[in-house]
């Protein structure tokens, strides 16, 4: 947790002094790379003159998923990427508090163009790291003893793999009333319940004190520019719950609180053909995609087994039976009137419904691949 020291004093970070009202592009250091050149973590500070929380923000933990690149740079810059103008989200002079924004958490993997570390790992299973670990857990204990001590709260910015893709949506701790706020003052129409597994920064920033949670948008090896907008809007609304900044908070015209839901998986083999997209609403027995064998010959309809909205989908055509295709989240009571609202733009009040599907399972059973902490040995 942070010291709660007043933003007129200097902030500290990984020794460098940071004056009030300062804008500072800075590093964490990390190690030497096998070429003999620094390996270092970018970071840009804003240290606002007056009193308020430390918020970090975290992105490209996997080095595939560019969205939340695109966020914070935006957070940073501006849309016409020049700071210090009229343009810019964040006037420091103005701002209450502090914020970290790590823009490239995993600069190797980020190069590559891949999920995992230089070493095969997933560093989002290293948390909080060793000092004297491996590759992957000294990345990790760099970043977390950088930032989480000195942070009041966490958001942290993933895509779906390149194997499927994501509505916007946040998920977080609901049994943490702080968690579960901030997820709430984020404003996306889905939040979905999860501890997050063991190793996450997440999690682990949430268990030593600094309440976190995940924005999860989009896919990997792009920037998609609306999820970007939307990724960043939301970001926005939380420094304006939090006091930070000024400005109108934007609420949805629904918000669904997910504890339970659906993973729709395939029943055999074969090239799958999705007949809905993400965010779209589906009703019981509807056919939502089809499996054909590579002669176009069908094999079996999906069908959806209750009403409900699309959170991810598969976009990769070849399936193996049991292979997950659908993520939906069901609707009870609020389905008809989100269906009423679907398209609407104007300001509605917000109506919420929680979801504990009796047939579903919560998001960290729904496991997709294996992400052992020390693996490979």
């Amino acid at each position: 947790m942070s010291s709660g020291k007043n933003s007129k004093e200097s902030f500290e970070f990984n020794g460098e002094l940071i004056e009030p009202g300062s804008r500072v592009e800075t590093v964490i250091k990390v190690g030497i790379d096998p070429l003999g050149r620094k390996l270092e973590i970018p970071c840009f500070i804003f240290h606002g003159l007056i009193d308020g929380p430390t918020v970090s923000i975290t992105s490209a933990i996997h080095g595939d998923e560019l969205n939340g690149v695109g966020i914070l740079h935006f957070l940073i810059h501006g849309y016409d990427n020049i700071p210090n103008n009229n343009d810019d989200f964040i006037d420091v002079t103005k701002l209450k508090g502090t914020l970290i924004l790590i823009p490239i958490a995993n600069p190797e993997s980020l190069l590559l163009k891949q999920r995992r570390t230089t070493d095969g790992r997933d560093l989002n299973r290293q948390f909080p790291g060793r000092e004297n670990g491996n590759h992957s857990q000294r990345l990790a204990h760099k970043l977390f003893s950088s930032i989480i001590p000195r942070s009041d709260y966490l958001i942290d910015i993933h895509t779906a793999p390149g194997t499927r893709t994501n509505l916007s949506h946040v998920r977080t701790n609901f049994d943490n009333e702080v968690c579960k706020n901030l997820a709430k003052a984020f404003g996306s129409n889905i939040v979905l319940h999860s501890l997050g597994s063991e190793g996450t920064i997440r999690r682990e920033a949430t268990d030593y004190g600094c309440p976190s949670i995940l924005l999860e948008t989009g896919s990997s090896n792009s920037f998609q520019i609306e999820n970007v907008r939307e990724g960043l809007a939301g970001v926005l609304n939380i420094l304006r719950s939090l006091k930070m900044i000024t400005g109108e908070i934007r609420e949805p015209n629904f918000r669904v609180l997910v504890r339970k839901s659906r993973w729709i998986r395939a029943p055999s083999g074969g090239l799958l053909h999705c007949l809905i997209d993400i965010g779209e609403l589906v009703e019981k027995n509807q056919i939502i995609a089809h499996i054909t064998d590579p002669f176009g010959h069908k094999t079996d309809d999906i069908i959806a087994p209750c009403n409900g909205i699309i959170v991810s989908i598969a976009t990769i055509p070849l399936t193996r039976t049991g292979d997950p295709l659908v993520h939906l989240v069901p609707l009870k009571k609020m389905f008809e009137h989100v269906k009423s609202i679907i398209g609407i733009d104007d300001d509605l009040e917000c109506k919420e419904e929680l979801v504990n599907d009796d047939e579903g399972v919560q998001l960290d059973d729904m496991v997709f691949e294996s992400s052992e902490k020390t693996e490979p040995k």
